[in-house]
């Protein structure tokens, strides 16, 4: 046993890491001691494992997960690590947006009450998915034609989801509007679906300025409100109805 090297506590002091996580990543081969007593287990480290080890401390404050710590104080300077950190970096944006979202939610919650949701015995229809060739393109056409908004609508540690959502789950009224291209496997074809507007006149003429087609202009249909038709950029027809 040399005598130049530092125990476990010392070690973990000056490396801002705690003897249980020292251990730790002893047993799953991140940092490994220097030397090992063989008769009382006592791990002995040498100063020159400082660097790695505060690395370490840094990517985990960071909440970077384990597997991917090791692969980046593999090599720091790779693309392989660049790419890693950029990817947890859009990982955190969608956390702290996940975070905005429940700290908001909770807020209305405390001043208003929390609504207590609504047991349905019957199937209610709740989701529509069309089909488009650009997500991007076309959420910028409804948020600019209809005045929607995207939000998350499924948060994973793979990604985020997104969707126009109508009223809150759980409640009469929800309903999502989903965009799905070529890359999701339920990609449907052209589709058609309805909106009712509170104006009709200027919800229409706002698609068409938009990049909306005209289909059918304002109606006064028998049996039914006034009414009109567009179709977006990829085609999908969408109906227009005076609320």
């Amino acid at each position: 046993m040399s005598d130049d090297l530092l125990n476990v506590g010392p070690f973990a002091r000056r490396a801002g890491l705690s003897v249980h996580a020292l251990r730790h990543y002893d047993a799953v081969g991140l940092l490994k001691p220097t030397e090992v007593d063989p008769v009382t287990g006592y791990r002995r480290y040498s100063a020159n494992l400082l660097t790695m080890a505060r690395l370490i401390a840094d990517l985990r404050w960071l909440d970077v997960p384990l597997h991917e710590v090791r692969d980046i104080v593999a090599d720091p300077s790779s693309d392989q690590a660049r790419a890693l950190l950029e990817t947890h970096a859009d990982r955190l944006v969608r956390t702290r947006r996940h975070l905005d979202e429940q700290i908001a939610q909770c807020t209305t919650y405390a001043s208003e009450g929390v609504p207590m949701p609504t047991i349905t015995t019957t199937a209610a229809p709740v989701q529509l998915k069309i089909g488009v060739a650009d997500k991007d393109r076309a959420q910028h056409f409804y948020e600019a034609a209809f005045g929607l908004a995207e939000r998350v609508i499924r948060h994973t540690d793979a990604g985020d989801y997104g969707g126009f959502q109508f009223g809150d789950y759980g409640q009469p009224g929800f309903f999502l509007l989903i965009l799905v291209d070529e890359t999701d496997f339920d990609h449907p074809g052209r589709s058609t679906f309805g909106l009712l507007v509170p104006d009709l006149d200027a919800t229409h003429q706002q698609a068409l300025a938009a990049g909306a087609s005209e289909e059918l202009p304002a109606t006064e249909g028998e049996g039914m409100p006034r009414t009109s038709a567009v179709t977006d950029p990829d085609g999908n027809w969408i109906w227009l109805y005076q609320g």
